[in-house]
């Protein structure tokens, strides 16, 4: 299942509403990871176009290959 992040670039506590009755309190400047179809709830979408909440792609954690060297 694909996931995004919602960013709360507003200066307040926001109160969303993701679906299914399921909400979220982010705190201002903090982040949450989500499941993509949340992006499709009516609060979601108002957020987003009032520019109260960001929506960004969830990156996959960085792989920890450390190559080694001859020595």
């Amino acid at each position: 299942m694909k996931s995004v992040v919602l960013k709360n670039i507003s200066g307040a506590l926001l109160t969303v509403n993701v679906g299914k009755g399921r909400g979220l309190h982010i705190l201002a400047g903090e982040s949450k990871s989500v499941p993509a179809a949340a992006i499709e709830s009516p609060d979601v979408f108002r957020l987003v176009r009032r520019g109260f909440l960001a929506v960004e792609d969830e990156k996959p954690p960085a792989a920890t290959d450390k190559k080694k060297g001859k020595s």
